[in-house]
């Protein structure tokens, strides 16, 4: 994944296609829910009661047409950002766009990447930032690199509950370190994307062996490599596909 890129298969996961005979069988509040339709309902209202428009049916037009340009959550509030995929990814897209002239390499401080996201949702948590920090390697003088940032932040942002249920497999392993085999870990991440797709936001399965490391071959093929929570992020963040 790019941090630097408008968009990269880690954030356009191809489980999010699903067939006429699947969404069929959802009942009507399932398929509302799942495709998060009240949620832009209900802010589309708000807006034309808001605006007060002569043409509401005009100024309803455009609402939707920048919800799917993505062009309808900057400086709203974090709870209306958080509250859909498709606005997560839109600030990333936002986020972006409006930095895109910072080099990856660029070093700067947790805090201060914070404050950029902070211009674009004023109150944006600093939940994600706070966890970042835990899992990067700053410089002597506590610096990171912008790219390196960028990409921890979009992952925990966008994939924040599917990271929770990663997080919670490593919590409940009894393995040393916390450490656990690969193809125990696969198994358990393939899991959690195939019955949890529909609730959160996860990536796409067939990117998972460009997350996690190798498996181990030739000489080293009796010694199983074994994968932390603190890798499986950092192989998240440099998904590349």
């Amino acid at each position: 994944m790019s941090s630097t890129s408008g968009q990269s298969t880690l954030f356009a996961p191809s489980h999010r296609k699903r067939s006429d005979d699947e969404r069929f069988k959802l009942t009507a509040k399932q398929y509302l829910d799942r495709y998060h339709i009240q949620v832009y309902l209900q802010d589309a209202v708000k807006t034309v009661l808001n605006s007060r428009e002569e043409r509401p049916m005009e100024a309803m037009l455009k609402y939707f047409n920048d919800v799917l340009q993505g062009n309808h959550v900057l400086l709203r509030e974090f709870e209306f950002v958080n509250a859909t995929p498709r606005n997560r990814l839109a600030l990333i897209r936002n986020f972006v766009e409006t930095y895109r002239a910072n080099p990856p390499d660029w070093e700067l401080k947790v805090d201060d990447h914070y404050q950029l996201v902070t211009l674009l949702c004023p109150d944006f948590p600093p939940t994600f930032h706070d966890e970042a920090r835990l899992y990067m390697a700053p410089n002597p003088d506590g610096a990171c690199t912008y790219g390196a940032i960028s990409a921890y932040f979009q992952v925990l942002f966008v994939f924040s509950e599917f990271m929770a249920a990663v997080k919670r497999v490593f919590e409940a392993s009894n393995a040393a370190d916390k450490a656990l085999p690969r193809v125990n870990l696969l198994w358990a991440v393939r899991n959690i994307i195939n019955t949890k797709h529909w609730d959160f936001s996860c990536p796409a399965a067939s990117l998972l062996d460009s997350v996690l490391p190798p498996p181990s071959s030739g000489a080293d093929s009796a010694k199983e490599a074994t994968v932390s929570y603190a890798h499986f992020l950092q192989g998240m963040t440099r998904c590349e596909s």
